[in-house]
């Protein structure tokens, strides 16, 4: 397998028909141009660092780094990449397309200076990241989807809320740059619920609430709370995680599993560690 590196818009523009086709071939959906473009060579961070591996002329595995920023409440930012899209062809899967893939990319990375490289990786790569490139896990966490099980009342007040970021704790950066960015294709909402639920969520495609951060002084109101925001919404479902739900009081005992799948973040140590941060699910777009 050949490996090129794409660095710039104009070079990913070249070869977007054959990411295109890998896309379709691994995930069985096409792609948005424009989307594709912006998040990796749209960003105000930096450019993405896009790893393709060729048989002859077409297109078989693809991983890419996403330059991202974390910052404190005293403004300290930290930088980082984001390791995202990695694809294998059906016919030309395996360990080492994986490793010089995933290589290629941390090559780059640690040329750079990057400190450190955060990912979501699913099951099939997880024991493979860990053990070719050392990656470590921050945090592992069960998917639920939840739905009321009452009638709960209209929400008494929906205020927008001004970052997407909800304490200050070290997280993603409190800009309106960072909001643009992240909510081309699917917008995500900052808002508070009753004066109690603080939450930031996007909704997907098939009219389910994701929940991306949420906090509450208030448990005992958060069930209802939640359940006004759905409404309000339009939706039936909210899909969370079991971290964010024990934030609120939500008991994941009481609700369904979303499929057996397991979200993972984790670290690959560059040059240093990554600092302690808020767990918040606008450091992905693993859904």
């Amino acid at each position: 397998m050949r490996i090129t590196l794409i660095r710039s818009a104009q070079e990913s523009e070249a070869v977007f028909d054959a990411v295109e086709r890998l896309f379709c071939s691994t995930f069985g959906y096409r792609p948005d141009r424009s989307a594709w473009s912006q998040f990796y060579f749209a960003n105000p961070y930096g450019d993405a660092i896009v790893a393709l591996g060729w048989n002859s002329d077409q297109l078989v595995g693809h991983h890419a780094l996403v330059p991202h920023v974390l910052t404190d409440s005293n403004g300290q930012c930290y930088r980082y990449y984001l390791a995202m899209s990695l694809m294998l062809h059906p016919d030309h899967r395996g360990f080492p397309a994986f490793y010089r893939l995933v290589a290629a990319t941390t090559e780059a990375a640690r040329a750079e200076g990057a400190p450190f490289i955060l990912g979501f990786p699913n099951k099939n790569s997880y024991a493979l990241f860990q053990r070719a490139f050392g990656w470590k896990t921050l945090i592992e966490t069960e998917l639920y989807n939840w739905r009321p099980t009452a009638l709960v009342d209209p929400p008494h007040s929906i205020v927008a809320l001004p970052h997407l970021r909800l304490t200050d704790e070290i997280g993603p950066p409190r800009d309106e740059t960072y909001r643009q960015w992240r909510s081309l294709t699917r917008p995500y909402h900052a808002e508070l619920v009753n004066r109690r639920l603080a939450v930031i969520y996007k909704i997907e495609r098939n009219d389910t609430l994701t929940v991306l951060d949420i906090l509450t002084d208030c448990p005992e109101a958060a069930a209802n709370d939640l359940g006004a925001l759905a409404a309000y919404a339009g939706v039936q479902q909210v899909r969370i995680t079991g971290v964010h739900a024990r934030m609120i009081g939500l008991e994941p005992a009481g609700m369904e599993r979303h499929t057996d799948y397991r979200l993972r973040m984790c670290y690959a140590p560059l040059t240093d560690h990554p600092p302690s941060m808020r767990f918040s699910l606008l450091l992905s777009d693993v859904f």
